[in-house]
């Protein structure tokens, strides 16, 4: 009667709640283990510490008496001093042990002795609780016993030691006698190693015998969950595979195609629940399957003619890609094979405006014949320092024979509030104003083309610019001004007879802004213009550089009036490539080099070697630049005075205050002005000279 009431009650539960309690039950005992668990780690590495203390007891024994055995025959004061300090660890651990064996010790006397015995922090309390709790345990109490007999034995070389230290002192007595006295210490050293390894001997068994109580006692704790977890598992499984059952079954058969089977709901837990919705479901899932074999169908179509049209698309790229590139290497090539005949520096520069333009337009071209690389965001945009003027100007230099074609000008305005020298991708930069200012002229047919630039936001490091195309042309309605930038779109169909283009480039235009983290708009009403307006975040150049080190015209002019003959420099860098570079220009100049690695060998050089400057690089493995100039400056004499220049690519806001309050002289930054370096290398050598 009871035990079908319990069935009955037990199929009526919730299964969540046969769940929570079978992870209660679990957790429980898994929290059980893993205090267990816990407890045994710590008594472990107390025993552990005890074995480490007692390293530490002996080393220091051992080193006491060696420096009794020099002091013998040294009669130096400091070896006995030194036997003196060694013999404080053991006395340090005696006080701890004493402490220990009083009915109620004070822990803080227990505490300072471990420490005195040289003994870890961290390890301290694990130590004093471990005698505490395991003082009776036979292996525990004979440790102690063994503890005590070898600190009796070793606190008989502290007289021996001062009656050494009387013979010596007093001068009275032969080396003989004195000999006589370090022979009885060496007695009690051997008896004192012998104490030792019994103490060790003793922990070890007492290590041994708490591993085996723990490991039975986990595997008793083991064996206990792992039963209980079978136990519940099947009491629970039971409950519910009958019904589950039933639903595989019948799933089964839907399957099949037997959309009129029902299941029997056994219970009301969450499988009855499941069992009675399984049958509701089946109930209306026949009169859904015409209706989703007429959606799949249509889907099928759709998907086929989404391939179809890719695969159109993939082809005509591909074919254009071909057709294109093929006369676009043809051009660069001679291009580049005219440069080098020519020797007029006018024609050179427009065949050197003609190889850039080709070589932006080769890559304007990549991304406008592999469009779908574009629509997904495949593209890599560079960061670099680049002329924001010489990019418009080069532009204006390519679109002015076709404005001027249209009797149209091409106005350009930069703020002057935008640095002449920013970071980006002055190709993209290229490919998305070119569009836009192709657009103007090709939509107008009076009036000007106006283009201009203007920071509209910035910080230290970085600027927004704000460009803005405008035109006096044909104008764009307000409703077609959303679908400008959408792909292979034009504002109307005879826009398309009377002006032509693919229509893709406003969207390329669009795409290359919203990727860079910018915006695009226009403003515009028919007959009246159109203006564009986007906006891009550029890095502010922090390095300073000249334009002609933009355009990759480096040839730096070195100082003529001095040479670094007879100047020994010390290079600290730890880049080969880096090191290469100085140490090429600085022989240039005649200079005496030496080169380290890092700071632990830039330190060790300067100990040995006369320098008369130091170039150090900051961020070095093993020791850094700051750390090294802080040892530099802490040595003695002449050399703590030595100049040091700073030299790294950490060019930010506070480096150059950072390195003159660590005790550098000065600061330069990479990529380094060699003009600038000598006239500081020399000012420095100079002042020291």
């Amino acid at each position: 009667m009871i035990i079908s009431f319990l069935q009955t009650k037990l199929k009526d539960t919730s299964i969540s709640r046969k769940l929570y309690f079978t992870i209660g039950t679990m957790a429980v005992l898994v929290v059980i283990e893993l205090s267990t668990l816990w407890f045994a780690v710590n008594t472990l590495s107390s025993v552990r510490s005890y074995v480490e203390g007692e390293g530490l007891w002996s080393k220091a024994q051992k080193d006491a008496v060696y420096h009794l055995r020099i002091y013998a025959s040294s009669h130096d004061e400091k070896d006995y001093n030194a036997f003196l300090d060694f013999l404080k660890v053991p006395l340090g651990d005696k006080k701890a042990r004493l402490q220990l064996q009083k009915a109620h010790p004070d822990l803080d006397i227990v505490r300072q002795g471990f420490i005195e015995g040289r003994n870890h922090a961290d390890d301290v309390d694990g130590m004093i609780k471990l005698m505490r709790r395991f003082h009776n345990v036979y292996y525990i109490k004979n440790a102690f016993i063994i503890w005590g007999e070898a600190e009796g034995k070793m606190e008989q070389l502290i007289p021996l030691g001062k009656k050494m230290h009387v013979m010596i002192t007093s001068k009275t007595a032969s080396q003989s006698q004195i000999n006589t006295v370090l022979e009885y210490a060496e007695s009690i050293n051997r008896k004192l190693t012998k104490l030792e390894d019994d103490f060790s001997f003793t922990l070890g068994e007492g290590s041994r015998w708490l591993e085996n109580i723990v490991l039975k006692l986990l595997l008793a704790l083991s064996l206990t969950i792992g039963t209980t977890s079978i136990l519940i598992t099947i009491s629970v499984s039971r409950g519910i595979e009958k019904g589950l059952k039933a639903i595989i079954d019948g799933a089964a058969l839907i399957r099949q195609g037997l959309l009129g089977t029902r299941v029997e709901v056994y219970s009301r837990d969450e499988i009855g629940v499941l069992a009675k919705a399984f049958n509701d479901m089946t109930a209306t899932l026949e009169h859904k399957i015409q209706e989703l074999k007429d959606v799949e169908d249509s889907l099928t179509r759709e998907k086929e003619r989404a391939e179809a049209s890719e695969k159109v698309k993939q082809l005509f790229l591909a074919n254009v890609s071909h057709e294109i590139r093929t006369p676009m290497n043809a051009i660069l090539g001679f291009a580049r094979l005219l440069e080098e005949s020519v020797t007029d520096k006018g024609l050179q520069e427009y065949i050197q405006i003609i190889i850039k333009s080709g070589d932006d337009l080769l890559v304007i071209l990549n991304d406008i014949l592999d469009f779908s690389r574009i629509e997904t965001g495949k593209i890599l945009f560079e960061r670099n320092p680049f002329s924001l003027r010489g990019t418009i100007d080069s532009i204006v230099t390519m679109m002015e024979a076709k404005a001027h074609s249209k009797n149209l000008e091409l106005v350009t305005v930069i703020d002057s509030n935008i640095p002449e020298i920013i970071i980006g991708d002055s190709v993209r930069l290229s490919q998305i104003l070119l569009n836009l200012i192709s657009n103007a002229i090709k939509f107008s047919d009076k009036g000007d083309i106006n283009v201009s630039m203007a920071g509209v936001d910035e910080n230290e490091n970085n600027i927004i610019i704000e460009f803005i195309v405008k035109d006096d042309g044909i104008g764009i309605s307000k409703e077609k001004q959303s679908k400008i930038f959408e792909s292979f779109e034009q504002a109307t169909t005879s826009t398309i007879r009377r002006f032509g283009g693919t229509g893709l480039g406003l969207s390329i235009a669009k795409q290359l802004v919203e990727m860079q983290d910018g915006e695009i708009f226009v403003k515009s009403e028919p007959n009246h213009g159109a203006e564009f307006h986007f906006r891009l975040p550029f890095l502010k150049n922090r390095i300073k550089q000249k334009k002609e080190d933009v355009k990759n015209k480096t040839d730096e002019t070195l100082l003529p009036a001095q040479s670094g003959k007879g100047i020994h420099v010390l290079v600290v860098e730890d880049n080969p490539i880096n090191q290469m570079l100085i140490v090429k220009v600085l022989k240039k100049r005649e200079f005496e080099i030496d080169v380290a690695g890092n700071g632990v060998i830039a330190l060790s050089k300067y100990k040995k070697n006369y320098y008369d400057i130091i170039l150090m690089d900051l961020q070095m493995p093993k020791m850094d630049g700051y750390e090294t100039t802080h040892n530099i400056r802490k040595l003695k004499g002449d050399k703590k005075d030595i100049p040091i220049l700073a030299m790294t690519a950490h060019a930010i806001k506070g480096e150059k205050e950072r390195c003159i309050e660590i005790g550098m002289n000065d600061y330069i930054p990479k990529p380094f002005n060699v003009n600038e370096l000598f006239e500081k290398i020399f000012s420095f050598v100079k002042k020291e000279g």
